[in-house]
């Protein structure tokens, strides 16, 4: 008997079963004309299906189980919503189910006319421990099916991304200058300090910094200060006048400072320090302005690394990567691997999100091409990937991998996996 009742909706959905000489358990010949609608909530399994059984045309829900008793089992048989199922498909019929007014449901049972090597293929792929479950039989997946699977994984990616934004969209009072600011902020922490930049952000509005746009030196001290970097006694004169000014400012706006614990610089590169983001950031927020209109009307990568790939810092960070600790002399500007990852989780969500929310397509397709332009991301996902067998070619690539190992390999949702279907249909299609 298979292991769950999941297979079965796999099964049924995409007819993986002889369909000639079908029969019910009672000896009425069926055909089935439409399998239905694969309802994912509460209620029958299928909605919408059309069987004919005998000589008589039926529409309505089909209800799926291991066995018959299941029914029982799930107390369909109180529930007035199970009325309107025309067919009771089932592994193992082991009795006779009737609806709420006593009427027997015609049953299916499947386990006669199922090729074995289905359920072989799913138990091969739910059973094992592997990195991935079809780590043995990705490599002999053709590359067409390799290459729907991803196209859908970083579409489900970016709208999971697109809907991310959303709820900042939505605190923001539909504001997509502070949408985009918070998101940009967020990217900029990368993963490590994501949270803290995404919360000095909120703390501190870019209608504020708007007001000192002429002065770096007020933005730099608005942005280390509400990060909580300026509550020390430093000894280097930059941070100390940092510090003053920023406690005019603090009482001015009645700002709210973050716990500076919340940074990390453990597990991160001195460039990637979150004093060096911070600064990088400031520079960013000193020579953009009207940032978000500038960005919807870019063209190419090429346009929007622009932006990113000489930021205006102080000179403190050629020989800082924190306050008070001197190093040599180093470049304060921002790697290209850097750019692409900024362009990866916040330009082109955002391109997307905001492409769909206003129907403007050609943003949409933007935020696709930018990804293509991008070179591949290196993880150990994509190597994982590449071990067996599935090259990433650029940005694209990588992130619908990344989505594919995340919500479904390591969820081993294989009956909903473009290469899943391929590999469990395999037999069935030769």
């Amino acid at each position: 008997m298979p292991s769950s009742e999941a297979i079965l909706h796999f099964i049924w959905k995409y007819k993986l079963f002889s369909l000639l000489g079908l029969y019910t358990v009672d000896g009425e010949q069926i055909q089935i004309l439409q399998s239905g609608i694969h309802n994912m909530d509460s209620g029958p399994d299928f909605f919408n299906g059309k069987v004919k059984i005998g000589e008589t045309l039926w529409a309505g829900n089909i209800e799926i189980h291991l066995k018959s008793s299941d029914w029982l089992k799930h107390k369909h048989n109180t529930d007035k919503a199970y009325d309107n199922v025309i067919l009771h498909v089932v592994w193992d019929h082991d009795a006779p189910i009737y609806r709420t007014d006593k009427t027997l449901i015609p049953v299916l049972e499947l386990k006669d006319v199922v090729q074995t090597s289905v359920l072989e293929n799913y138990e091969l792929l739910i059973a094992n421990n592997y990195w991935i479950p079809c780590e043995a039989q990705l490599p002999f997946v053709d590359d067409f099916t390799k290459s729907q699977c991803l196209d859908r994984m970083l579409i489900e990616r970016l709208e999971d991304k697109a809907s991310a934004i959303k709820s900042i969209y939505q605190t923001t009072n539909s504001s997509w200058e502070d949408t985009f600011y918070t998101v940009l902020a967020r990217s900029f922490g990368f993963k490590v300090n994501a949270l803290p930049f995404e919360l000095l952000a909120k703390n501190l509005p870019q209608l504020i910094l708007a007001k000192h746009k002429n002065s770096a030196f007020q933005i730099e001290a608005l942005i280390f200060g509400v990060a909580g970097f300026l509550d020390f006694n430093f000894e280097d004169e930059y941070p100390k006048e940092l510090k003053n000014e920023f406690q005019f400012l603090r009482a001015k706006y009645q700002l709210s400072v973050l716990d500076v614990s919340l940074w990390k610089f453990s597990k991160t590169r001195p460039d990637n320090f979150p004093t060096i983001r911070l600064a990088q950031f400031a520079g960013l927020i000193l020579q953009s302005e009207h940032l978000f209109s500038k960005i919807i009307n870019i063209q190419n990568k090429k346009g929007f690394g622009t932006l990113f790939i000489s930021l205006p810092t102080n000179n403190y960070w050629e020989t800082h990567f924190r306050f008070d600790k001197n190093v040599e002399n180093k470049s304060v500007n921002m790697g290209l691997s850097s750019i692409d990852n900024l362009l990866i989780n916040a330009i082109a969500p955002l391109l997307f999100f905001y492409g769909k929310e206003t129907g403007t397509k050609r943003l949409v397709d933007l935020a696709l091409n930018l990804l293509l332009e991008i070179k591949p991301e290196e993880n150990q996902i994509v190597r994982g990937f590449r071990q067996s067998g599935v090259k990433a070619g650029n940005a694209f690539d990588t992130q619908a991998l990344i989505h594919l190992k995340k919500s479904y390999c390591d969820l081993k949702k294989c009956l909903n996996c473009g290469i899943g279907l391929k590999i469990i249909k395999k037999q069935q299609d030769d």
